[in-house]
């Protein structure tokens, strides 16, 4: 049987993969990780800061992975190869790795996403910045020059797009890709 903690992290992604986190109970987390209450606080501190690391790291993972698909990217890459060296690991379940678990983290992703809390968008915020920033320096090689406010700005706009277009459709019709 895995240690405490693990079974809570694993309640909590399994949870946040089936709805978002307000609708996520502290009772819910502990019934279904066979656990006691002050458990949470006891390893977590708090059922938000349980929440926040499984968030945490299914951010982690997509960031990890946007990061190391541009890096591995030649300097002369095309502008369709590096927005899909970007988009493709926040959309795709057939990464490396288990693909079941990576599913549950991009619906918690996606879920997360649709109603963001106020720490989830610090946390969001500050993880997605330096990917973010090497997407756009790779991007403005490619567009007629602007300043970077207005390529950031683009960039937002695109983000919104992207949120508006979340959800178990689009992501399999990124596997075909």
């Amino acid at each position: 049987m895995r240690d405490t903690p693990g079974r809570l992290r694993d309640a909590a992604e399994r949870l946040l993969a089936e709805r978002a986190a307000t609708g996520i109970s502290l009772r819910d987390i502990t019934d279904a990780a066979g656990a006691n209450v002050a458990s949470v606080g006891y390893h977590f501190g708090s059922k938000d800061a349980l929440l926040d690391e499984v968030i945490g790291q299914a951010l982690t993972d997509v960031y990890e992975q946007q990061r190391a698909r541009l890096t591995q990217l030649r300097d002369d890459a095309s502008l369709d190869d590096i927005v899909r060296a970007w988009v493709l690991p926040a959309f795709t379940a057939r990464l490396d790795g288990d693909n079941e678990a990576q599913r549950r983290r991009l619906r918690v992703l996606q879920n997360t996403l649709a109603a963001p809390s106020a720490a989830t968008t610090a946390l969001l915020t500050e993880m997605a910045a330096p990917v973010q920033q090497q997407l756009l320096d790779r991007i403005a090689r490619h567009v007629p020059p602007m300043p970077p406010a207005e390529l950031w700005l683009r960039h937002t706009a695109v983000l919104a797009a992207l949120g508006a277009l979340r959800g178990e459709l689009v992501a399999g019709n990124f596997d075909q890709v």
